[in-house]
C-alpha cells in the first residue's frame, strides 16, 4: 500500500491527486467500468491553474489564476493543518458548478503536486469563482450544464487565459469559524485566532466529489445521476477499505475531537466504524440530537502507553438542516465548552491556536509550501522497538505506528455500506440541499 519511507501526510498527496485521472482516463477498455468511473457521470467543470509555477509563497488560494477549460474535478484530500485537534468528517466532497447559483465557480485542476498540496493545507473557508460580471462577459450560461464541455470564450494573450478570481465562502465552512468563534467566546480566551484550516480541519471518508450521494432519482433533478448499488459498494471497496485514503489520513491526524453533521451522514460514520466506538455504543438511526449529549468515543489504539482516541459530537447540518441545528447548537456549545474545560482541547498562547495532536507532520516542509507554525509542538509517537527495528533505516518515523494501529483498527471494524445511502439528508461537510453549503 505505501513506502515506509515516505511519510504518510506526504505520500497521500502523491496518490490522491492524480487517483481519479489514472483509474477512469488511463484505465483498459473492458465490458464493466470501474465504480470509480461514475464521478464522470457529474460531467466537467470551468477550471483553473495557478498562472506561477510551482506552490505558492502566500498563504492562501487567492492567486493569480489561468483558465484551462473544463474537467472533471480532482479528488480531495483533507483541508487544513495535518495536525489539527478538530476534524470534521463527511461522506464525500461537493461539487460546484452543479447549481445554478454556483455556475460562476472555478475548480482547481492543478499539475503540480505542490500546489495541490499547498491549496488543501490554506483553503480555508472559501472556493474560488469568477466574478458574475466577468463570467457572463466570457459567455457563461445562466443556467450550468456539466454535459455539453462548452468553455468560456475567455482570452488568450501570450499563451494564457487569465481570469479574475474572488473568494467564495461556503455556508458549512463559515458554520465551523462560528462554532470555533463561539467557543473561544465561552472559553474567555482573549488572546486567541482560532479559525478554520487551522483548530479545525475537515475531511470525507470517499475522495471524489458529487452533488449529492445517492442512489436514488431526484424528481426535482432529472439531470442527477443516481449510482447503482453496485457502483456504491465498489467505491467504498476501492476508496474506503483498499486505497485507505481516508483511515490513512486520520491514524496520521489523530484528531482528538471528531464531529460529524447530518443523521445521514451520522448514520454512515456509525456504520462505517461499528465495533470500534470505545464509549457511548452510538446506533445507526439513532437521532443525532440524543447522540449529542452522550460522550461517544473511538479509540485509536494506544502508543508509549498511552491511550490514544477521539470524542465524537453528532448534530444536525448546519446548512441542510438549519432549524434543527438551531435548537441543538447550545448543547453542542456546552459539549464543546466541556472539551475545553477537561483539557482535551486546549489554548496555546504562544501561537493563539489549539494545541497540535500528538504525532509527527512534515506536511509542509517536505512539501515545501510554507514553514511548519507548530513546529515547537510536534511531538512523535513512541515507536516499539519491533517497529522500529522493521522499518528502519526510515525518514518517517511515525509510519510504522500509525500503520500499526490502522491496520488493529480497521481488522475490528464490522461496516456496513448500505447506511451509506444519503439520498434524504445533507450528503457532506460541504454542502447539502443548497448551493451556498
Amino acid at each position: 500500500m505505501s513506502d515506509i519511507r515516505i511519510p504518510t501526510e506526504v505520500e497521500l498527496v502523491y496518490e490522491l491527486m492524480p487517483c481519479n485521472a489514472l483509474r477512469v482516463a488511463q484505465e483498459a477498455v473492458q465490458k464493466e467500468k470501474h465504480p470509480c468511473a461514475y464521478f464522470r457521470e457529474w460531467g466537467t467543470y470551468n477550471s483553473y491553474d495557478y498562472a506561477q509555477p510551482g506552490a505558492p509563497l502566500e498563504r492562501g488560494i487567492m492567486q493569480k489564476c489561468n483558465y484551462v477549460g473544463r474537467a472533471a474535478m480532482l479528488p480531495e484530500m483533507l483541508s487544513g493543518c495535518r495536525k489539527t485537534p478538530i476534524l470534521a468528517i463527511g461522506i464525500n466532497p461537493n461539487l460546484p458548478g452543479w447549481w445554478a447559483k454556483t455556475r460562476s465557480w472555478v475548480n482547481p485542476h492543478f499539475d503540480d503536486y505542490k500546489q495541490y498540496a499547498h491549496y488543501f493545507r490554506y483553503r480555508e473557508i472559501s472556493k474560488l469563482a469568477i466574478p458574475m460580471d466577468d463570467y457572463t462577459n466570457f459567455g457563461g450560461p445562466a443556467e450550468p450544464n456539466p454535459f455539453d464541455d462548452v468553455e468560456l470564450n475567455v482570452p488568450d494573450a501570450d499563451g494564457a487565459r487569465a481570469i479574475p478570481v474572488e473568494e467564495q465562502a461556503q455556508g458549512m465552512y463559515k458554520a465551523y469559524q462560528g462554532i470555533l468563534d463561539d467557543f473561544a467566546k465561552a472559553m474567555n480566551w482573549q488572546n486567541h485566532n482560532l479559525i478554520v484550516g487551522e483548530d479545525l480541519a475537515y475531511a470525507n471518508m470517499v475522495a471524489c466529489p458529487s452533488a449529492k450521494w445517492t442512489t436514488k432519482k431526484n424528481p426535482d433533478d432529472p439531470k442527477l445521476p443516481p449510482m447503482t448499488t453496485r457502483q456504491r459498494d465498489g467505491i467504498i471497496d476501492e476508496c474506503f477499505d483498499e486505497r485507505r485514503y481516508f483511515l490513512r489520513q486520520l491514524f496520521q491526524t489523530l484528531p482528538s475531537v471528531i464531529l460529524v453533521f447530518s443523521q445521514s451522514t451520522a448514520n454512515g460514520v456509525i456504520g462505517t466504524l461499528k465495533g470500534r466506538f470505545s464509549m457511548g455504543n452510538p446506533q445507526v438511526n439513532e437521532p443525532v440530537t440524543e447522540l449529542i449529549k452522550r460522550d461517544i468515543r473511538i479509540q485509536y489504539g494506544e502508543s508509549g502507553g498511552k491511550v490514544l482516541d477521539a470524542v465524537v459530537l453528532f448534530a444536525p447540518h448546519p446548512t441542510g438542516d438549519p432549524q434543527n441545528w438551531a435548537k441543538a447548537r447550545p448543547v453542542f456549545m456546552e459539549r464543546m465548552v466541556q472539551l475545553g474545560g477537561s483539557g482535551r482541547l486546549k489554548l496555546n498562547p504562544d501561537t493563539g491556536h489549539l494545541m497540535r495532536t500528538q504525532g509527527s507532520c512534515v506536511f509542509c516542509t517536505m512539501l515545501e509550501i510554507g514553514k511548519c507554525d507548530y513546529i515547537n509542538e510536534i511531538t512523535p509517537l513512541e515507536t516499539p522497538p519491533e517497529l522500529m527495528a522493521a522499518a528502519a533505516p526510515t525518514d518517517a518515523p511515525d509510519k510504522p505506528v500509525q500503520n500499526a494501529l490502522m491496520e488493529s483498527f480497521y481488522a475490528g471494524l464490522q461496516h456496513e455500506r448500505g447506511h451509506w445511502d444519503l439520498a434524504d439528508d445533507a450528503n457532506n461537510t460541504d454542502t447539502a440541499k443548497t448551493s451556498e453549503g
